[in-house]
């Protein structure tokens, strides 16, 4: 399941990238991707879980993201980093599935995910994020 998990988040990446930084419709990129990728069931389910998850709490988790990294508006953030970002909260935070990721691997897979495809700072960037909301207390 691991690295179906890893296919399907850096396929989920993909998608939110693309619905983020274009006017396509969610459903189109979703299907699209979701072909190409040729996931089993399992896989197909947790890729339209992450990518309509993140993408329709984007306000909520946009709003975590404001308030731990205030000196990074979102409007001037990198379109990976956003998207990385995005997902492992969505994972962390809203996803009420039952076999939910523990946060240490949501976290380990999210970094992974920055320093594949974002830029030579993206991962610590995303650690840093993660890191401080995982062990922030709630207000």
């Amino acid at each position: 399941m691991g690295s179906l998990r890893h296919r399907v988040r850096a396929a989920a990446l993909q998608a939110l990238f693309e619905i983020d930084q274009t006017t396509h419709p969610v459903d189109a990129v979703v299907t699209r991707i979701s072909a190409d990728e040729m996931f089993n069931s399992e896989g197909d389910a947790f890729f339209q879980r992450l990518v309509r998850g993140a993408w329709h709490n984007r306000e909520t988790i946009d709003g975590v993201i404001e308030r731990v990294a205030p000196s990074w508006p979102l409007h001037q953030m990198p379109g990976v980093d956003k998207a990385v970002l995005r997902i492992a909260l969505f994972e962390i935070l809203l996803d009420t599935a039952s076999d939910k990721a523990p946060v240490k691997a949501v976290i380990n897979e999210a970094v992974e995910l920055a320093k594949h495809y974002g830029s030579d700072s993206s991962s610590r960037f995303v650690n840093g994020v993660l890191s401080t909301i995982v062990n922030k207390p709630e207000d």
